[in-house]
C-alpha cells in the first residue's frame, strides 16, 4: 500500500490538471476504442458504476455504495485528436465533494491513470 502512495505521488506530477485542479487529461497512441474499453474497465475495477456511450466518447461514473464519500463523481470524455487519443476525467460536484479534494483527487488521478497505463500495455486484464 506504501508503494502504492509513493508511486501515486511520482505519478501525480505527470499528470497534466487543469487551473481550476478539477480536471486531467492524457493522451494515448492507442486505437480509441481500446482506450475507451480500458478506461471503462478501470473505473469498474476502481469501483465505480459506469453508464458509457462509446458514439460521443463520454464516460459518466459515480462511486457505488461502498465508495461514497471517498470517490469523486467523474465525466471522461474519450476522443481521437490529431492522431492521439485524449482521456479527460473531471470531477462532478457533489455530496462527496468536500471529503475529496486537492492532493487527494490528484493522487486518486494518478492511480487511475497508472491502472490505465498499465491496461493498455497489456500488464493488467
Amino acid at each position: 500500500m506504501m508503494v502504492m502512495a509513493a508511486l501515486a505521488g511520482v505519478l501525480a506530477g505527470c499528470a497534466s490538471s487543469s487551473e481550476t485542479g478539477d480536471s486531467w487529461t492524457r493522451s494515448y497512441l492507442s486505437p480509441p476504442d481500446v482506450v475507451f474499453n480500458a478506461v471503462v474497465e478501470v473505473l469498474e475495477a476502481d469501483g465505480y458504476l459506469v453508464e458509457a456511450n462509446r458514439e460521443a466518447g463520454r464516460i459518466s461514473a459515480v462511486p457505488s455504495r461502498s465508495n461514497r464519500g471517498l470517490s469523486p463523481s467523474l465525466a471522461v470524455r474519450v476522443v481521437e485528436k490529431a492522431e492521439r487519443v485524449l482521456v479527460d476525467v473531471q470531477t462532478r460536484s457533489g455530496v462527496n465533494d468536500a471529503t475529496t479534494r486537492g492532493s487527494q483527487i490528484d493522487t486518486m488521478m494518478a492511480v487511475f491513470f497508472h491502472e490505465l497505463e498499465l491496461r493498455l500495455q497489456g500488464f493488467k486484464d
